[in-house]
C-alpha cells in the first residue's frame, strides 16, 4: 500500500504531462498537492516536518530560479543587441554542414561548458545557437538535453563525481573508473541520439564516421586523466578532446577549405563572445581562488516522523556561493557584456527595458512550476516516500537488481533534477544493495552517478530551462515525449551491462569483490 502511494505523485506528474497534455505548472500543482496529503495522512509527515520539507523545496527552487533568471536575461541580452547574429553567422563560415553543425554542437560544444560551469548552462547557451542557426526548437531542446547528458556526472568541475564518491566514502580514482566504464556508453549512445534526432536512421548511419571515432578519443582521454587523478577536470578535457577531435574529423572528411574573413556587423566575434568567453574565466577562475566560504545558506533541524523515518539536521543547506554559484557570473558577465557594447558605440536604453520586460515574462510561468516540482520532491524524500520506493523494487527484484538500478539514478535525478542530488539520495542505498548481492560495490556507484547523469534530462529543472531558452515555455509534455525514450532506451543498455559486469565477467574494480 506505501509503496503505491508513494509512487502515486510521480504517476500523477507524468500523466498529467504525457497523457492529458497538461501545462507543467497545472501538472506540477496536483503533483505537490498529492504529495502533501498522502505524506501527511499516510507517512506520518506531521505540521512541522511538513513546513521543514516544503521551506527546503522554496530554498532549492531559489538556487535553481537564480540561474534559470540570469541565464534567460543573459540571453535576450545578447539577441537584443545582435550578438547572437554574429556568433551564428561565424559557425556557418567554419561549418557549412548543417548536420555537422547541429552534431558538434548539441553534442560537444554543450558538453564542454557542462565541464566548465554545468546547472543549466549548456542548455542555456547552446539551444538558442541552435535555433538561430534555423534548426526545429523542438530538435534543438531534445538534441542538447540528450547530447550533452553523457557529461554532467564529470561535469561542474566534478561536483557530482565528488558527491558520488563522499557518499559512499569509496576510493574516488576506483569510483571514476567504474564511471568511466558506463559514461564510455552513455556518450556513444548521446552522440547517436542526437544523430537520430536530426534526421532519422539515416543520419545515424552518416553520424557513425563521426561519433565512433571521436567517443574513443574522448573515452582514451577520459581514463588518461583519471589515471593522473586530475578528477575535477575530467568533465572539461574529455568534452574538449571530443571538440577538437570531430572538426578535425570534418576538415579531413568535407575538405571544406580555407576559411573566408570572419563575419563581423556591429561587432566583430570576439565581441559578440565576451559575455560567453567570460562565464568560462571566471568559473575557472572561482574554482581556483577557492573563494566559497562567501555563501548564503539556510539552516534546519533534524527530526522523525511519525513513522520513524530519520530527516538528519541541515547545517548550510541550498547554499549559494557569492564566488561559484552560476547566477552571479552570469551577471557578471552580462555587466562586461553590456560595458562592451556601450564601447562598441551600439549602447540603447531601450533595447534594456526589452531585455528586462522579455525576461519577466519568460520567467513568471517558469517560477511557478519549479517552485511546485521542487517542493514535490522534498515532501517525498522527508517523508520518506522515496526510500520506500527504493526499497521495494530492490527487495522484488533480488538478484536481477542490477537490470533494474540504472532507474533509480533516473529517478532521483527525474525528482530533484540534478545528478548531484541523485547520488546523495540513492549513492548509498545502491552500495548498500551491492553489498548484499555480494558484488562490486564501484560497479553499482559508477552506475548510480552516470545513470543519474543521463536523468537530468528528464529533470523538472532542466525541462523547464530548455522550455524557456526554447520558446516552448508550455509545451513541456512535448518535450518529455521526445526525451523520455532515449533516457530508458540507455537505462537498458546499462542495466545490462552492470550485470554482466557484476555476475558475468565477476568485474574487480578498488578490491570489493
Amino acid at each position: 500500500m506505501h509503496t503505491l502511494l508513494s509512487f502515486l505523485p510521480l504517476l500523477i506528474l507524468l500523466s498529467c504531462l504525457l497523457i492529458f497534455k497538461m501545462t507543467a505548472g497545472k501538472s506540477g500543482a496536483l503533483a505537490v498537492l498529492s504529495s502533501i496529503i498522502i505524506a501527511y495522512s499516510f507517512f506520518g509527515l506531521n505540521i512541522p516536518g511538513l513546513t521543514i520539507a516544503m521551506s527546503k523545496g522554496m530554498s532549492l527552487a531559489l538556487y535553481v530560479l537564480l540561474i534559470i533568471w540570469s541565464a534567460v536575461f543573459l540571453y535576450h541580452l545578447v539577441y537584443e543587441f545582435e550578438a547572437i547574429d554574429v556568433i551564428n553567422k561565424n559557425i556557418l563560415i567554419f561549418i557549412k554542414d548543417p548536420f555537422t553543425q547541429f552534431l558538434l554542437l548539441a553534442w560537444l560544444f554543450s558538453s564542454v561548458l557542462q565541464g566548465i560551469a554545468g546547472f543549466g548552462v549548456p542548455v542555456i547557451i547552446v539551444v538558442p545557437i541552435l535555433i538561430h542557426l534555423g534548426f526545429d526548437k523542438l530538435s534543438s531542446v531534445s538534441a542538447v538535453l540528450l547530447g550533452h547528458s553523457w557529461s554532467v556526472s564529470f561535469g561542474s568541475m566534478g561536483s557530482s563525481f565528488f558527491t558520488i564518491s563522499l557518499v559512499t566514502n569509496l576510493n574516488q580514482q576506483s569510483i571514476g573508473y567504474a564511471m568511466g566504464i558506463f559514461d564510455a556508453l552513455a556518450m556513444i549512445m548521446m552522440g547517436l541520439t542526437v544523430c537520430y534526432i536530426y534526421g532519422g536512421w539515416k543520419y545515424v548511419k552518416r553520424g557513425l564516421p563521426y561519433v565512433i571515432p571521436t567517443s574513443l578519443v574522448m573515452i582514451a582521454v577520459m581514463f588518461t586523466v583519471l589515471y593522473f587523478n586530475l578528477v575535477s577536470l575530467v568533465g572539461l578535457l574529455t568534452a574538449l578532446s571530443g571538440l577538437l577531435t570531430m572538426f578535425l574529423i570534418y576538415t579531413i572528411k568535407e575538405k571544406p577549405g580555407k576559411p573566408e574573413a570572419l563575419y563581423a556587423g556591429k561587432l566583430t566575434l570576439g565581441k559578440a563572445l565576451i559575455p560567453y568567453t567570460t562565464i568560462i574565466v571566471l568559473s575557472l577562475l572561482f574554482q581556483v581562488l577557492k573563494l566559497g566560504k562567501y555563501s548564503i545558506s539556510f539552516k534546519y533541524p533534524a527530526f522523525i516522523t511519525d513513522l520513524g523515518h530519520v530527516v538528519a539536521q541541515e547545517a548550510a543547506y541550498s547554499r549559494i556561493k557569492i564566488f561559484g554559484h552560476p547566477a552571479p557570473i552570469i551577471i557578471m558577465s552580462a555587466i562586461v557584456g553590456m560595458l562592451v557594447y556601450k564601447q562598441s558605440g551600439i549602447w540603447d536604453t531601450k533595447k534594456i527595458k526589452n531585455v528586462i520586460k522579455r525576461t519577466i515574462d519568460k520567467n513568471i510561468g517558469t517560477t511557478i512550476t519549479l517552485v511546485f516540482l521542487i517542493t514535490m520532491a522534498l515532501v517525498m524524500m522527508d517523508s520518506g516516500m522515496t526510500n520506500t520506493l527504493a526499497l521495494k523494487v530492490s527487495e522484488l527484484t533480488g538478484n536481477l537488481y542490477p537490470l533494474f538500478a540504472p532507474l533509480f539514478g533516473i529517478l532521483g535525478s527525474f525528482i530533484t533534477g540534478s545528478n548531484t542530488n541523485s547520488n546523495v539520495i540513492f549513492g548509498k542505498f545502491q552500495m548498500s544493495v551491492a553489498t548484499a548481492l555480494g558484488v562490486n560495490s564501484y560497479v553499482m556507484s559508477g552506475l548510480q552517478s552516470i545513470s543519474g547523469s543521463i536523468g537530468v534530462s528528464l529533470g523538472p529543472t532542466t525541462i523547464l530551462m530548455a522550455a524557456s531558452a526554447s520558446g516552448l515555455t508550455g509545451h513541456e509534455s512535448e518535450i518529455y515525449k521526445r526525451v523520455i525514450k532515449p533516457v530508458l532506451l540507455t537505462a537498458l543498455l546499462m542495466g545490462i551491462l552492470n550485470y554482466l559486469l557484476l555476475f558475468v565477467l565477476k568485474i574487480d574494480i578498488g578490491g570489493m569483490l
